[in-house]
């Protein structure tokens, strides 16, 4: 929706028109109700309509920051039906008050021709009032009465229900790339009091270069999930990088719910969501990994598998299987294949694919929106695809073209390419924790678990990076950093980063925990802290909690930790909970420091202030 009641219609405009054919976008069942208008990038409005050599006045006598203002051009084909044409100039910005609640797109088409319908009333209105009462305010009464819908709106939204995306299509009219700033970020003026800085989730910045025509981009809900998951009052905005004279049509500016076919997202818009990195990719086994069926007789590996499935894992990605077969015989022939070392938790047996599917995520400690699922039959992909909609489903055709995916890349640290021995190393332990029973305390205990605990090297960098953007579960603040981002917090040196290590006697975790923290007051808060899945329920925030508390140079009489639901990070709370924490304000937890409080039960320490010994709650050594 814009601005267009005040476009200059005695201004010299001269329509654009496209010069090549588009398909819109036209697959949103749902979208937000988002106002665009001009605005300036440093407005201190009404002040600076007396002050400012840049004011121009609008019919509402706000100022003018668009050329001839917005322009509704139907020669442009988008959902909406049209196309919103400015030109901007000297310190001018397209801007919109946040609002993520979704509708029907059939009630925002209503709202938006209602608005249309009402706002030469409501300008008429704000004119009268502003002669009336001298007060200059009441021209912009149209301009207001949005604003006030808009919090409505935004105050209605829950903040766990996110859009699939954001959608940008524009068009450049020129012959040269347009450059634009789109940021998403907490509009501080109309934060509550005793919120502070440090409590905002980080800004959405991104750059946009846009090619002479149409542009498309799908901004990813992981990207503004922190933003709009808090709840409160934000803002977008697109800037040009040029001082002005930058001419474009907007055809969509929306956040938007993906409309779903029948067996979920369809096909198209699977592609165009960015979803993040895969961390495993689940096979069939009959004429998707081999030809034939094994229950029918001898079967033959398909040329591509082995050499696929290596570099698959040697980027850290995780194989794992799901199939209607004989375990025993499926396995043998993996075996035979020389595969069976590289599938974790196989789902072999006769239970519905989708099941399958789920039972290997639970059981690797991943979501599901981070599995790739392969398989020949359009019957079982649209099984998965209807039952589990966050999985990304692919043929088998994929299968060669899999170390190309975009999703696929994972990463080349030596933590990575020794991935797929830490699950078989957690295997063995689960195998060895059934044989002993119930009594998980005594299993615990028998495996002679070390934590090693050190500030963070250069050489840690990419290794933190990957825990940093990767971990959900037992990510406490919920924030994901770009490596720019990351390599800030390295630099800052008013807080210590301390890198954790972890191994057993039935191997080494690797690099499992990264923690920024620093001294309060007598106290210690913790900012972030991310940990790996894969030692989850092993004590090991204990272990760090102890380290910290008892260092002589701190001695801290509390632990404060910045703790931020996510709807991915609940396994994070309840470990703050059985700690004792509780909330002392908005996403920041406190617990007093106890002596003793945070031991572990069993387990050796090795810190920056020597080696302890911990077992069973008492500190040997």
């Amino acid at each position: 929706m814009f601005e267009f009641d005040k476009y200059d219609r005695e201004a010299a405009h001269q329509p654009a028109s496209p010069k090549i054919s588009y398909t819109p976008f036209e697959g949103g069942r749902k979208r937000a109700l988002l106002l665009w208008g001009e605005h300036c990038i440093e407005c201190a409005a009404p002040d600076c309509f007396v002050s400012c050599d840049l004011y121009q006045a609008r019919p509402d006598r706000r100022c003018r920051r668009f050329r001839f203002g917005a322009f509704k051009n139907t020669a442009f084909q988008s959902s909406s039906g049209y196309g919103a044409e400015v030109i901007f100039k000297r310190w001018a910005k397209l801007e919109a008050r946040g609002n993520a609640l979704l509708l029907r797109n059939e009630v925002v088409g209503l709202l938006e021709r209602g608005i249309e319908l009402l706002a030469p009333i409501t300008n008429r209105i704000g004119t009268a009032g502003a002669k009336l009462l001298g007060d200059i305010r009441w021209s912009y009464l149209t301009h207001s009465l949005l604003e006030r819908m808009n919090a409505s709106l935004h105050r209605r939204h829950s903040p766990h229900d996110l859009p699939d995306a954001f959608v940008i299509e524009i068009y450049n009219p020129g012959t040269a790339d347009v450059v634009l700033m789109l940021t998403m970020g907490i509009d501080r003026t109309k934060l509550t009091p005793g919120i502070t800085a440090a409590d905002l989730p980080r800004p959405v910045v991104a750059k946009l270069t846009l090619p002479p025509g149409y542009f498309r981009e799908d901004i990813a809900r992981e990207t503004y999930a922190e933003l709009i998951g808090s709840g409160l009052p934000f803002n977008l905005a697109l800037t040009p990088e040029a001082d002005e004279g930058t001419h474009l049509i907007f055809l969509s500016l929306d956040f938007v719910s993906y409309a779903q076919a029948a067996g979920g997202l369809t096909a198209k818009h699977q592609q165009r969501v960015k979803r993040p990195p895969a961390k495993c990719v689940i096979f069939d086994l009959d004429n998707t990994l081999w030809d034939g069926v094994l229950l029918e007789g001898d079967v033959t590996l398909r040329p591509a598998v082995t050499n696929v499935i290596r570099q698959l894992d040697e980027r850290g990605i995780l194989i794992s299987i799901a199939s209607k077969n004989a375990h025993d015989d499926a396995m043998e022939r993996l075996r035979v294949f020389g595969l069976d070392q590289y599938a974790l938790y196989p789902a072999i047996g006769w239970s519905a694919k989708s099941e399958s599917v789920r039972q290997v995520a639970e059981r690797l400690g991943l979501g599901l929106d981070s599995v790739i699922f392969v398989d020949d039959s359009p019957f079982e992909r649209d099984e998965v695809s209807r039952s589990l909609p966050e999985v990304d489903v692919l043929p088998d055709s994929a299968i060669p073209t899999l170390p190309e995916h975009p999703r696929l890349q994972g990463s080349v640290t030596e933590e990575s390419k020794r991935r797929r021995l830490m699950y078989r190393q957690s295997m063995e332990r689960q195998t060895a924790e059934a044989a002993l029973g119930s009594d998980y305390m005594e299993f615990l205990a028998s495996c002679d678990i070390r934590v090693d605990i050190r500030p963070s090297e250069p050489e840690d960098f990419d290794r933190v990076a990957e825990l940093v953007q990767r971990t959900n579960q037992l990510n406490f603040s919920g924030r994901k950093y770009q490596r720019t981002e990351l390599e800030e917090i390295m630099l800052d040196r008013t807080a210590e980063r301390h890198v954790i290590d972890c191994s057993d006697r039935y191997g080494s975790y690797g690099t499992v925990g990264f923690c920024l923290a620093r001294r309060v007051d007598d106290g210690i808060r913790i900012e972030d802290l991310m940990l790996s899945c894969r030692i989850q329920g092993k004590f090991i925030e204990n272990a760090l909690l102890h380290h910290l508390c008892t260092r002589p140079e701190w001695c801290a009489s509390f632990v404060e930790i910045v703790f931020n639901p996510t709807d991915r990070n609940a396994a994070a709370g309840s470990v703050l909970r059985q700690l004792g924490f509780a909330p002392a304000e908005p996403d920041l937890l406190r617990t007093d420091a106890v002596p003793g409080q945070f031991h572990p039960k069993f387990m050796t320490i090795v810190g920056t202030h020597g080696i302890q010994r911990v077992f069973w709650g008492k500190q040997i050594g």
